[in-house]
């Protein structure tokens, strides 16, 4: 979507669609049942969601070879595999979950709101603190077609995520009285430092309150998984 835009932009004419590329893959996945799928290809499902061991190993790896990029040669002092695996197994697991709820949710994300997100970007404005689209172009045209895709796709999860958020938000209602933010200024009368307080409180107790709902979907999920981590551990 990125690039199509950069085209257009550069008045090229249009020659494909990538939209149904990036959407139409996961709903082929929504429908298909696992009743006939060999469970010793699965590490896991999610509502009868499969997630294939290929898939499950090859993110493994790339999260594995981030941490040597990070670490060196202290990777092995501070990355036990076991832990390393369940926790990119408890992600995608989680990540299935969410799909599955913006889907319930017709949680939808235009290409436009992906382009505002990159246009407000602080690297990609000008000294005046517009849209610079010179330096738009130009780190695009650094990176390849699969590192752009994964950024946008980065964003549209991200806007996904917080649509999801303000929608279970809109359904209660989280008060921070003016005693409580007081009670944490330490004598201060400083108005600024209170509504900063108070929006720092407000959004801590959004959060909470958004990731309690989370686990209630989680725990309320049909999740199974067929890869024991701690038995390779001890075998």
């Amino acid at each position: 979507m990125l690039m199509k835009w950069f085209r257009k932009k550069r008045n090229f004419r249009m020659v494909m669609i990538v939209t149904a590329a990036l959407v139409i893959p996961g709903f082929v996945i929504w429908g298909v049942s696992i009743s006939g799928t060999d469970k010793r290809y699965l590490v896991a499902t999610v509502n009868n969601q499969p997630i294939y061991q290929h898939e499950f190993y090859r993110t493994v790896e790339e999260i594995r070879q981030q941490y040597r990029d990070i670490l060196k040669d202290n990777y092995s002092k501070f990355i036990n595999e076991t832990e390393l695996e369940k926790m990119v197994l408890n992600r995608m697991i989680q990540e299935k979950l969410l799909e599955q709820l913006y889907r319930k949710h017709h949680i939808r994300v235009r290409d436009s709101e992906i382009l505002d997100v990159i246009k407000s970007e602080p690297s990609f404005k000008n000294e005046k603190g517009q849209f610079d689209e010179a330096k738009f172009r130009a780190y695009f045209s650094r990176i390849s077609p699969e590192k752009t895709k994964e950024i946008e796709n980065q964003i549209r999860n991200s806007i996904k995520y917080q649509k999801l958020k303000q929608e279970v938000l809109s359904e209660t209602t989280i008060v921070v009285s003016d005693q409580e933010v007081k009670s944490l200024m330490g004598g201060s009368t400083d108005q600024n430092k209170f509504q900063d307080i108070k929006r720092y409180v407000q959004a801590q107790r959004e959060d909470q309150y958004f990731q309690q709902w989370l686990e209630k979907q989680k725990n309320n999920a049909k999740i199974e998984v067929f890869l024991n981590l701690d038995k390779k551990t001890n075998s």
